[in-house]
């Protein structure tokens, strides 16, 4: 009988074929909008990367399944396209996640899916800045449907700034943009603020007759949070077509991230020169970058600005080689660079 040849099995002899799988590490970034799993060997070699839905908020009704579907739906495409047994056939080396909010109700789903020898769930600020800096030490500003700043240094110290969700915190982010705008639309319609379209904008974008339909459909859970955080993407577009007030918005909540940045490196010693990277959706338009840009260069004349150099996925995986003891050197970088995009 033949047995079925994959490209992990090495012949020693033509008499005696031996089965070498691969040490396998697992790399997993689980956002509010969906979930990123990256597969790859102790090379940096990418084998293959898989999307499930979103993994944030497990405790809520639904949480937990969906969370546990997220996790294995994305995990198990990555190893689909490696030519690699499913998730429960699957033993990781090494792996871990970066969630959204954090390991709090997340360990035991996690684990439950996953089986690795070794594996760790923070929140997503590591991943973002790993996956950024391609595992240096730094600072990075993630604004995406919500926001933080975090940093850590050479002697492994950390700093977490923001990110206590969309009530109380999560300037800068596509959620608090999109509120702030609405909010001023409904002054603009109550005639408290001169016209400059933002109720037209919010009317044409949510398909609904008045801003009190709009209100109204968010608490009554018809609008969900990325319902309106994607609005967001809009609001940019005005500003960068010319709506001054939309702009200064923007400028407002850059403000507060490089705020955020000059705590995090006073609170981690950075006295010379380091990086800070940029990740989320909100960094897609030129007009927070450039507000950033300009804002950090003023506030925090010792920081480099500085484009991903990866995502968090890939951070995640760095992370995972880390927890394993595999160096993070110029070879495995060079690896994940020429297979980033299998």
């Amino acid at each position: 009988m033949n047995s079925q040849r994959h490209w992990w099995d090495t012949d020693v002899s033509q008499d005696k074929p031996q089965n070498t799988r691969p040490r396998l590490f697992l790399g997993v970034d689980g956002g509010q909008s969906h979930t990123e799993a990256v597969v790859a060997d102790e090379r940096g070699m990418i084998l293959g990367r898989g999307f499930g839905g979103p993994s944030n908020h497990a405790e809520q009704p639904g949480g937990r399944e969906r969370l546990r579907k997220a996790v294995a739906d994305s995990a198990d495409e990555a190893l689909r396209k490696a030519g690699l047994p499913a998730t429960e056939n699957t033993v990781f080396e090494s792996a871990h996640f970066g969630m959204t909010g954090g390991a709090d109700f997340k360990e035991e789903i996690i684990t439950q899916a996953i089986k690795a020898n070794r594996i760790s769930i923070g929140h997503d600020g590591p991943t973002a800045l790993f996956g950024s800096t391609a595992g240096q030490s730094g600072i990075v500003a993630i604004a995406g449907t919500g926001s933080v700043v975090y940093g850590e240094n050479t002697a492994g110290e950390t700093a977490k700034i923001g990110g206590l969700g969309y009530l109380f915190s999560d300037e800068g982010s596509g959620f608090w943009l999109a509120t702030q705008v609405v909010r001023l639309a409904i002054k603009e319609q109550d005639g408290m603020v001169p016209q400059s379209g933002l109720e037209l904008l919010v009317l044409d974008f949510f398909q609904r007759p008045s801003i009190r339909d709009v209100t109204n459909d968010f608490y009554n859970a018809k609008l969900s949070r990325d319902d309106l955080a994607a609005f967001a993407k809009r609001a940019q577009e005005a500003a960068a077509n010319g709506n001054v007030v939309v702009r200064e918005q923007i400028r407002s909540g850059a403000n507060v991230l490089v705020k955020s940045v000059k705590v995090a490196a006073e609170r981690l010693n950075f006295s010379s020169e380091f990086p800070v990277a940029y990740t989320g959706g909100m960094f897609r338009g030129e007009i927070m970058r450039s507000c950033f840009a300009e804002e950090l260069g003023k506030e925090v004349p010792n920081a480099t600005f500085t484009d991903p150099i990866f995502g968090p996925a890939i951070g995640a995986l760095l992370l995972a080689f880390r927890q394993a003891g595999i160096d993070i050197g110029k070879v495995l970088l060079n690896n994940l660079k020429t297979t980033t995009h299998k």
